[in-house]
């Protein structure tokens, strides 16, 4: 079964003659072994409509090895270009998007960036970074060559600016008002969904890390199966030791695929730009209806010194489950004013950690200054959970 919106589908029962040739693709040590292996694991999967999906995918993959073992022989030859953008700040944020949606004027309006925009297309040949501050949390956006239809296949290089996608924290999907925003949302969906990363929040993220020993262990939930059945599925493909990490509640069918690569879920938001130019609010508003459950947010260059990057901030900063912690100096009773960003649910032995390892190794305990305290502030353990806009103080 396939379902449109999260981009996932279930894997058919496979041969065992397939399911040992799977083996030998998860024991490849090279890109060219992998390669090698992938094609005889493609030759063993039945041709019929339950494989359909799971044939495309490894297809997929089979074309993005080739890219990388041409990528790596041209950079041997000396004729590779960097693509890969470090994340610097706290949250990096791809801008995705087709030629001249306004991306380039997007990021320079939020960010400052000195960048070119001009309106031919395919301009930006290489990612170009931005940062913008929200309450003292660093996004970085970056500015990406444009993608089209065909994308996740190579078409433009368009794998290249997707891998950006997949390394992120989250993704704008910047789009052109004035030219059918439903048609260049559905192509962008379908290109994210293809390279295996999905806009909306599947109801299980499902993430199989193989180890050397200890056997299969299950984090998380299960749905209609069992324990005994996982472990005997994984044995199937050979995996005998790993950590199997549930978010939500995953079936049978959703173990399986996760076997041949997790979804990645990105959290996502649409920046609908060039709405000043004849388009009207009833547009705007059938476009966010269609688009739901993500959220869109109107943007033109000439109202861009009002627009309010902050509730695009938000909404990511609370997608990705976030809270800002600040840290105060024991010393001089100074807090800092630029936070520590972390998962909720951290202890406060882990924030140390972030903060200096020597706080970590040291750590005898913490101050916590709280709204949710009655007194303030309260001296708590390492395993103390803090909450957002909390004031820490680490004892050492």
């Amino acid at each position: 079964m396939y379902e449109k919106n999260q981009g996932l589908f279930m894997p058919a029962n496979l041969p065992a003659e397939a399911k040992s040739k799977w083996r030998k693709v998860m024991e490849a040590k090279t890109p060219e072994e992998k390669l090698a292996a992938l094609k005889e694991f493609m030759s063993a999967i039945p041709k019929h409509k339950g494989t359909e999906k799971l044939r495309m995918q490894i297809t997929r993959q089979m074309a993005s090895l080739r890219r990388e073992i041409e990528l790596r022989k041209r950079k041997k030859a000396g004729r590779g270009e960097q693509f890969f953008v470090e994340k610097v700040g706290d949250i990096q944020v791809v801008l995705l998007g087709f030629p001249n949606s306004g991306k380039t004027t997007f990021l320079k309006c939020i960010t400052g960036a000195n960048v070119r925009s001009n309106l031919s297309p395919f301009s930006t040949k290489k990612p170009q970074p931005g940062v913008a501050i929200w309450k003292g949390v660093y996004f970085q956006l970056i500015d990406t060559p444009s993608i089209m239809e065909g994308a996740s296949k190579g078409a433009f290089e368009g794998n290249r600016v997707l891998a950006l996608a997949k390394n992120a924290d989250a993704i704008l999907l910047v789009i052109d008002a004035t030219v059918d925003p439903l048609y260049q949302f559905e192509i962008l969906r379908k290109e994210l969904e293809e390279s295996r990363i999905s806009l909306t929040k599947p109801r299980a993220i499902v993430k199989i890390e193989r180890k050397r020993h200890g056997g299969i262990v299950i984090i998380g939930n299960l749905e209609n199966t069992t324990q005994q059945e996982v472990i005997s599925l994984l044995r199937e493909y050979g995996i005998y030791h790993a950590i199997v990490t549930i978010e939500g509640s995953a079936t049978l069918d959703a173990i399986e695929e996760a076997i041949f690569g997790s979804i990645n879920y990105k959290p996502t938001a649409i920046i609908l730009t060039k709405v000043d130019q004849g388009i009207s609010k009833e547009i705007c508003e059938k476009f966010a209806r269609k688009v739901h459950p993500i959220p869109v947010f109107l943007f033109s260059e000439k109202t861009c010194k009002s627009f309010s990057f902050d509730r695009v901030a938000e909404y990511i900063f609370a997608s990705l489950d976030l809270i800002k912690v600040y840290t105060r100096n024991p010393r001089t009773g100074k807090v800092e004013e630029k936070p520590v960003v972390v998962k909720r649910g951290t202890k406060v032995i882990e924030i140390a950690k972030i903060i200096h390892s020597q706080l970590y190794r040291n750590f005898k305990y913490a101050k916590v200054w709280s709204t949710r305290f009655k007194f303030n502030p309260q001296k708590v353990g390492k395993d103390f959970v803090p909450e957002d806009n909390d004031i820490v103080e680490i004892v050492s």
